[in-house]
């Protein structure tokens, strides 16, 4: 059990070096620390919301976060320009979330419990990681039971349900040897689902964007509706071998 603690310590630790950051790459690992320390505390019988400022970082992380992927998907692109106008209020925006993100990280310290003053039963947390494992696992099995994929919503709740498995396993890894390889290819498979929900962000951006000033937009989306409908289509025929890799961890 030694070895939960010492991961927790090192995502504390890791998080703290980084707090004041707001380059893409660091909120990016900030939030995923927080992914991770959760579902720790979760087995320690220690609410997350003792994270102190944590939801509250966790949120705006996530707003500064979904402002830089746009960003960054829109300047790969060589006609960049159709989206210019789109393209400079965005990046308006970041520059006004960097703010708000360093007063944030300077006024309210981000604060995270001790698992020394818990009280669950270290004998139990073996069972209980194993237990939330499966029945996380089991969700992601029902998600991705459904005819169709066509609604964003059904991507995006197989998305959440996978997060939720790949994070608990992660826990499960701290505790007893899994396939550094099993273990990648978790990564790989949430790297998928995030970039077509990183085109759904856009889509829907572009279009509040463009239709506030009375503007067309089907065509500005357009190019990432199909993208967001090829990574579904690749999704879908990769779906079986996905709970496969996810059975085979148990």
């Amino acid at each position: 059990m030694k070895s939960i603690g010492k991961h927790y310590s090192k995502l504390v630790k890791k998080f703290h070096k980084i707090e004041a950051e707001t380059t893409e790459n660091e909120i990016h690992d900030k939030r995923v620390i927080l992914r991770r320390v959760f579902p720790i505390l979760g087995f320690y019988k220690i609410n997350p919301s003792k994270v102190k400022f944590g939801e509250t970082a966790f949120e705006l992380f996530g707003k500064l976060r979904d402002i830089q992927v746009q960003i960054m998907k829109l300047e790969k692109l060589e006609q960049s320009q159709e989206w210019m106008e789109y393209l400079h209020y965005l990046k308006e925006l970041e520059l006004k979330y960097i703010k708000k993100v360093a007063k944030f990280s300077k006024k309210k310290k981000v604060e995270f419990p001790s698992l020394k003053k818990s009280k669950a039963n270290k004998a139990k947390i073996n069972e209980k990681v194993h237990s939330k494992v499966q029945k996380n696992l089991d969700k992601l099995i029902a998600n991705t039971q459904i005819p169709s994929f066509e609604k964003a919503k059904d991507i995006h709740k197989i998305r959440i349900s996978f997060k939720k498995f790949r994070y608990t396993v992660e826990v499960l890894s701290y505790i007893e040897e899994i396939d550094d390889v099993k273990l990648e290819k978790l990564k790989s498979y949430q790297d998928e689902l995030g970039e077509i929900q990183d085109c759904e962000v856009l889509i829907q951006g572009i279009t509040r964007f463009y239709s506030k000033r009375a503007l067309i937009f089907d065509e500005k989306t357009e190019v990432f509706e199909q993208e967001k409908s090829h990574r579904i289509e690749l999704f879908i025929n990769e779906k079986e071998r996905l709970i496969e890799v996810c059975r085979d961890i148990m």
